[in-house]
């Protein structure tokens, strides 16, 4: 019984990271604007880290809120996608990732570098996501072992 309790408290995202994710937007949102508005300009010039406490609040919340999705997705698809479709999407992000390069440093279409950027972003964010991601382990035994 114990056991299974403790299989069960492994399976689940801690959820302290989304808590702590929620108290620093909710304080780089709403509080840090009035802790910088009660200091004078000229300390705020003079200490870029007191002037820039909202930003890194906010920045640390939401890679946090990126980890607590990590997490959540790779416990729901480790193991459960087949060794086939995992390299399917994984390509098809590296494609977006090179096509998302090749798009920023062509100089011929301004669209295409913004739209690049985007694509590079949108790609290289997902593929981060997907790399913690475990295919299906009898598909990759067959594919390692002819």
């Amino acid at each position: 019984m114990s056991e299974q309790n403790s299989i069960s408290k492994k399976r689940r995202v801690p959820i302290g990271l989304p808590i702590t994710a929620v108290f620093l937007l909710l304080f780089g949102l709403f509080v840090a604007p009035q802790i910088t508005a009660s200091f004078p300009q000229e300390q705020l010039n003079r200490n870029a880290l007191l002037s820039g406490i909202g930003f890194l609040m906010v920045f640390i919340s939401i890679i946090l809120f990126y980890i607590s999705f990590i997490w959540w997705l790779a416990l729901r698809l480790n193991g459960k996608v087949a060794y086939k479709t995992y390299r399917i999407i994984e390509y098809i992000l590296i494609g977006g990732i090179i096509l998302g390069i090749v798009g920023m440093f062509q100089p011929w279409f301004f669209v295409a570098f913004r739209y690049g950027f985007y694509l590079l972003l949108a790609s290289t964010v997902s593929f981060i996501a997907w790399s913690h991601v475990t295919p299906a382990a009898e598909e990759e035994a067959v594919i390692r072992n002819p």
